[in-house]
Parts: structure tokens; C-alpha cells; sequence
């Protein structure tokens, strides 16, 4: 018999003969999931038996002694989210059937996963699920004479029921999104029609062909397909703004919404740039739905001569970007933010990590520089950094924007993404708003007013200025 479970659970207290870790590519001592699952086991002893093994790829998994915990713990690697155009999709997949391939071949017949992925290495949830359940009830199936029960730990009650919702829908078969899913409302009288000369693969057809259910605020809208006609819907009212018909090749012809009190736009050629630009979106699996409504939103901005913001220097106006955290717009521009870059042979995950191992390495303690680099969580690495033994003030201040800027150079310098948004903010004054933070932020919230006078700031945005330096580095 072969069962699929999702329970509300600390991953330690399954009673299962494997736990799986979600680990990092080093199989070190890590935060969250990690974190508990060694102190579960016996942090030393599991950590001596993952040195042994030395390191495992994203997409894979290793298997260890499970010590105090359980049989075995097994270590799957899964990937960081990078907008979900970096194989994302691929590596999380495999790090569920190697797993249990692993299950299989050390005669195991139950085990238990988290939802991988979905901490610090920001994969979306609602995808994360999509793809997990995917892959176990894939490998169930080409697996059916092997009996084995497979359980998702999670405490969250939201990622509990999204989990099975999505559990439900594979179970019965409901995989692809129907009419019926969602609120609609047929396309009204007043209608346009346009031809879109592209080209869409059997692949991209397909990804369509699955539809797409809203889960957040942001995510605006509800699509599905009844043969080769797709539907799509405005999540919030139910309206039907396009109507596409993929049945001839090379060409898309689309019914767009002309009804004022449902769709204000007019013009067909923005349409046919506005409906390109959500098919590159929704062709891509997992859909981005976050970064299609930032998209959306900035465009509208620019749109109406909202993009651009102002910083008051000495009575002059320039423009300025302001930012805060990670996750909100220009969250690119924080220390933070999860990116990948290489200084001297050794790999950081942000530039906050960065940072924090220089400064315990400044103060000789190489103690905490060796735990920083066993966590990808910036919280937590900041935690050590102001924890660092025989810390010096004075030195700090005359070494941390040097430091930060060497950094920040490798980040931008390393990920060509990033680089070219850099570059794309031109002269723009570069401000980190952080209320309690004077030194590294302005001092300023994000949602205060006075951001935009910098006599009114309270801090000296050294990483602002540090940005525009490495701007003009690059630019130059």
C-alpha cells in the first residue's frame, strides 16, 4: 500500500524511519528545518557523519545514520528561487525522487519531508507544493510495487491547507483548472479583436493548458483553456479581459474586454503589448504571479509619471530610489538579498553574510566566521556578526564600508541581472530606509515622508553611497 500524507508536525516528531533535512550544499549545520533536525539527531555526531560525505548538489540527496532522531536522515539539496528561470523547477523535483529512491534502496517504507525550499531559499509556496506532490505521486506511480508511506510535516495552518487542496486536486485527477474553478463572468458585448503573430511551442501550450487558480492578493488573475481557447479572468471580479484562440500556428487571435466599467484600456496596440508580455509570464512554470503584478504595477506607475522619486539636497531635487527588505520593490539593492558570488574561493550567499564574516575575521574569530557560513539565513548571520568576540568600534568604522564594498562589487559583478538593474537606476541617489538602522539605512522608514529630505534624515546610508560607488565602478 502506498500512502501520501500532509500533517500539521514537527518534522522531529514523525515516527517515521527517514527524515528528510533540507539541507545545504555543504551538509552543514544550518537554520530552521536544518537546524532542528541536527539538534534532533545529535548536532555533533550528524555533522561528523555529513563531513565524511563532504557535500551533495542541489537537485540531490545523500543518506546518513539518523542517529537520536530516526533509521537514516536523508539530505536533499534543493534549489535557491531565482524568479524561476534557473531550473528551479527541475532541481526541487529531483530532490524528492532521489530521495526516495533512497528510501527504496535502504528498504525504508516510510519517511517524511518538509516542504523544501521554501525557507530562506525563497521558493513560492504555492509552486513549491505543486512540485513536491508531483514528484512523490510521480515516483509512487512508476514505483507501485513498492509499499511506503510518505508524510509533509508543516506547522503553518496556510501551507497545511494548500498542501492539500493541491493533494486533493491530483488525487482526482483535477490537475487542469476548469470554468467552474473560480468566479467568471462571460466577455461582454463590447469587445475588440486583434491578431498576435508568435510563435508558442507544445511545451508553453501545455504549461497554458493547465490553468491557473489565484492563491494571494496579488495574484490577479484566474485562466483556463476549453480546447485551444483560453480564458482569462481578473481574479478580483470575475471579468473576462482576453479571450485567445491558439488553434492556428503562428498566430494568436485575441478578443479583448472594450466594457469601461470592466477594462479601461482602449488601444489595441497596448493590448498586444499588455498580452504579450502576460504570456511570457504564464508560460513559465512555475507563473511568477509576485513579479508579474510588480510588473504590472510599475508599468501602470510609469504609465501615469508616478516612477520617479525625489531626494531634497540643500533645497535641490534629484531622482532616488528608495528601498528597505528583500521582498519589496528594489529589494535587489539590500544586503539581504539572496545572491550567489565567489571572493576568494569561498561562496556567500548575500552580501550580509558577506559583511558579518569579514568583521568576525577582522577580530580574529574564526569561530563565528565558520558558523556564519553554515546558514543562508542574513537574520541569523547578522546575530553572529554583532556577537563577534574582541569587536574594536573604532576599527569597525574604518573598515565596514571597504568591506561592504568589496562585497557588493563581487554581487553585482558576478550576477549580470542584477548588474544591469544597477545601471538601469542611472544617477539616481541610492537609499536604504530603515527606521532603527543610522548607520548602514537613512534612518527613515520606507512609508515616511521625510525619506525625502535628507536633512531630516537620521542616519548616514552608508550602503546607499557604497551603491552608487560600485554603480560608477562598474558604469566606468
Amino acid at each position: 500500500m502506498q500512502t501520501i500524507e500532509i500533517i500539521k508536525q514537527s518534522i522531529t516528531n514523525l515516527d517515521t524511519e527517514i527524515i528528510v533535512n533540507a539541507a545545504n550544499s555543504a551538509l552543514q549545520h544550518g537554520g530552521g528545518v536544518c537546524g532542528y533536525i541536527f539538534d534532533a539527531a545529535g548536532a555533533r555526531k550528524l555533522q561528523e557523519a555529513c563531513d565524511k560525505i563532504g557535500g551533495c548538489p542541489t537537485g540531490s540527496a545523500v543518506i546518513t545514520p539518523g542517529f537520536d532522531l530516526c533509521k537514516y536522515i536523508v539530505h536533499a539539496v534543493g534549489p535557491r528561487w531565482n524568479g524561476g528561470n534557473s531550473n528551479e523547477a527541475q532541481q526541487l523535483y529531483s530532490c524528492y525522487m532521489k530521495s526516495l529512491d533512497l528510501a527504496r534502496e535502504y528498504d525504508c517504507h516510510s519517511i517524511g519531508f518538509p516542504l523544501i525550499s521554501t525557507g530562506v531559499f525563497r521558493y513560492p509556496m504555492y509552486e513549491a507544493w505543486e512540485k513536491a506532490i508531483e514528484a512523490v505521486s510521480d515516483w509512487a506511480k512508476s514505483n507501485a510495487d513498492y509499499e511506503i508511506r510518505i508524510v509533509f510535516a508543516v506547522l503553518d495552518d496556510k501551507i497545511l491547507e494548500t498542501g492539500k487542496d493541491i493533494l486533493s486536486y491530483k488525487a482526482s485527477g483535477l490537475m487542469m483548472v476548469r470554468r467552474g474553478d473560480w468566479k467568471t463572468l462571460d466577455m461582454p458585448e463590447q469587445h475588440d479583436q486583434f491578431n498576435l503573430l508568435v510563435g508558442v511551442s507544445d511545451k508553453q501550450l501545455e504549461i497554458l493548458r493547465h490553468g491557473h487558480l489565484p492563491r494571494e492578493m496579488e495574484d490577479k488573475w484566474f485562466w483556463y483553456m476549453e480546447g485551444d481557447v483560453l480564458y482569462a479572468h481578473r481574479s478580483w471580479t470575475g471579468f473576462c479581459i482576453y479571450i485567445a484562440d491558439f488553434s492556428e500556428k503562428g498566430k494568436i487571435k485575441v478578443t479583448v474586454n472594450r466594457d469601461p466599467e470592466q477594462y479601461k484600456c482602449t488601444d489595441v496596440d497596448e493590448d498586444r503589448e499588455n498580452f504579450s508580455e502576460l504570456l511570457f509570464w504564464w508560460m513559465h512554470e512555475p507563473y511568477d504571479h509576485y513579479n508579474e503584478w510588480l510588473s504590472e504595477t510599475v508599468k501602470m506607475l510609469k504609465k501615469a509619471g508616478m516612477t520617479k522619486d525625489t531626494l531634497t539636497i540643500n533645497g535641490e531635487k534629484h531622482d532616488a530610489i528608495f528601498f528597505h527588505k528583500p521582498e519589496e520593490p528594489n529589494g535587489y539593492l539590500s544586503n539581504w538579498y539572496l545572491s550567489d558570488f565567489v571572493i576568494d574561493g569561498i561562496k556567500f550567499t548575500s552580501n550580509e553574510q558577506y559583511i558579518m564574516y569579514r568583521k568576525c575575521l577582522l577580530f580574529g574569530d574564526t569561530e563565528s566566521a565558520k558558523k556564519m557560513l553554515e546558514t543562508d539565513d542574513p537574520s541569523k548571520q547578522q546575530n553572529i556578526g554583532r556577537k563577534a568576540k574582541g569587536f574594536d568600534q573604532k576599527l569597525w568604522e574604518g573598515s565596514r564600508q571597504a568591506i561592504a564594498l568589496r562585497g557588493l562589487l563581487a554581487k553585482f559583478e558576478q550576477n549580470e541581472d542584477l548588474k544591469k538593474q544597477l545601471l538601469d537606476t542611472g544617477n539616481a541617489y541610492l537609499v536604504e530606509c530603515a527606521g532603527s538602522d543610522k548607520i548602514w539605512a537613512c534612518g527613515v522608514r520606507l512609508d515616511d515622508k521625510e525619506r525625502h529630505d535628507a536633512s531630516k534624515w537620521k542616519g548616514t546610508n552608508l550602503l546607499g553611497f557604497a551603491l552608487m560607488e560600485v554603480r560608477e565602478i562598474i558604469r566606468n
